[in-house]
């Protein structure tokens, strides 16, 4: 049985017991003003949905639930609009990248088609979190709201339940012909790179090395969920993977076998983990505090992310190791850290080299040292050459997502900030006149 079946037929408790819930909350979400225009309730719904049809979830459980969050989160939306009316928006607005012509968009709509946009505007993502709010700023009377709210929640929460549920049948067709994991990196892939130009169609936050570490996270994704899929599917990797391990031992010899495995135990994960302590304390000192964050959650997040892997997968090391070696073998615990650290030892401190040749040469090395404590590995037969190549796009992937997630939180925070200190000095300023 493929892997993906023995993980969705092992107990869920926390789906089953959480999942309606989660489903509820987010479609909740959508419908409050302001905080509907970020929230992933949609986004939500529909993996309910694609969770009911691979058997996870019940799609008429999922559907009740979603139609009962939208309608809450509706009732939200009109009350506060109800109490506080459109002096709501002004204070918090802000805040919340809020722009005026949003609301005079639904408002328009709500004067001469309440219906339309209490039914039709929920599947608007720029009318959604204003609707119910402005229904209350608009009194309109509450039993004709909660009839339409009714009608929309239901609608609203059926077509995008069936979606996922769609979806999830295109899953099972898709996943026959190219593989079930490669065909997740594949939606995950198309999420990134949509969230990546939707922000910065609206923020343009990003510059042209993002653009790279996009290229890179997309090809470091398919490649090792393309490794995933060739190691339990035993395609072309796994024999290339026996025909390295069994040459490899030709070319042993104690000169090489020394410089090996002083190679591989400098560059234990423990052992990184303590240099990047080093690194860590050196970043602080020199007040990168944006590249000392980096180097903290990727380097966590690498470790736990390869060892949740390894848990997962479960693939045995090769029986010729030259040292004696425990644990599961895919992926490569050397490679993935030591991917991450060296990125990010080259990361932090290039731009500090003037001299063009050093400069050229540092890069080098750190390039040089991750590659050869990756082929310390093949050559010690403590791993298979595809663990050290899942390793290396794992610890890559994660590095480059964390890139982006951090430019995006610094530069919208900054954002935010600004609009908070200029609402603040303003306020001062009124006190004093």
């Amino acid at each position: 049985m493929p892997l993906i079946d023995k993980i969705l037929n092992l107990p869920l408790p926390v789906l089953n017991h959480w999942g309606y819930w989660i489903v509820l909350f987010g479609a909740m979400l959508e419908a409050i003003p302001l905080v509907g225009l970020f929230a992933p309730g949609m986004l939500i719904v529909i993996i309910g949905g694609f969770f009911a049809k691979i058997g996870i979830l019940e799609v008429g459980d999922v559907i009740f639930f979603a139609s009962i969050g939208a309608i809450i989160g509706d009732l939200i939306g009109y009350s506060i609009g109800k109490k506080y009316g459109y002096s709501f928006l002004s204070k918090y607005g802000k805040y919340f990248f809020f722009k005026k012509e949003h609301f005079e968009k639904t408002k328009k709509l709500m004067n001469h088609h309440t219906g339309k946009a209490l039914i039709i505007g929920r599947f608007n993502s720029l009318t959604r979190a204003f609707a119910p709010f402005v229904a209350g700023t608009s009194n309109i009377p509450f039993i004709k709201f909660i009839i339409y709210n009714i009608i929309g929640g239901i609608s609203w929460a059926i077509s995008f339940v069936m979606i996922g549920y769609i979806f999830g049948k295109g899953y099972e067709i898709a996943a026959q012909y190219i593989g079930k994991f490669i065909f997740i990196a594949i939606v995950l892939s198309a999420i990134i790179i949509y969230l990546y130009r939707f922000i910065n169609k609206r923020k343009h936050i990003f510059s042209r090395y993002h653009l790279y570490a996009l290229i890179l996270n997309i090809f470091s994704l398919y490649l090792f969920s393309k490794m995933v899929e060739d190691i339990i599917d035993g395609e072309l990797i796994t024999k290339l993977d026996v025909w390295l391990n069994a040459k490899v031992v030709m070319f042993w010899n104690p000169f090489f076998n020394k410089i090996m495995i002083f190679i591989t135990n400098i560059a234990s994960p423990s052992h990184l983990f303590a240099l990047s302590l080093i690194l860590f304390g050196i970043l602080i000192y020199k007040k990168k505090w944006y590249y000392s964050l980096l180097l903290l959650f990727s380097m966590v997040g690498g470790l736990l992310f390869e060892l949740l892997t390894k848990l997962i997968i479960q693939r045995a090391r090769p029986e010729n190791a030259l040292i004696e070696v425990s644990g599961y073998s895919f992926p490569s615990g050397h490679a993935t850290m030591a991917i991450i650290f060296f990125s990010l030892l080259l990361y932090s401190f290039k731009d500090d080299i003037k001299n063009s040749l050093l400069k050229k040469g540092f890069i080098i090395m750190n390039i040089f040292l991750f590659l050869i404590i990756g082929f310390s590995r093949v050559y010690l037969n403590v791993h298979w050459f595809s663990d050290i190549i899942s390793g290396f796009a794992l610890g890559l992937f994660w590095l480059t997502l964390l890139i982006l997630i951090f430019k995006t939180i610094i530069s919208l925070s900054k954002k935010t900030l600004n609009m908070a200190r200029n609402f603040l000095g303003g306020s001062i300023k009124s006190k004093k006149v």
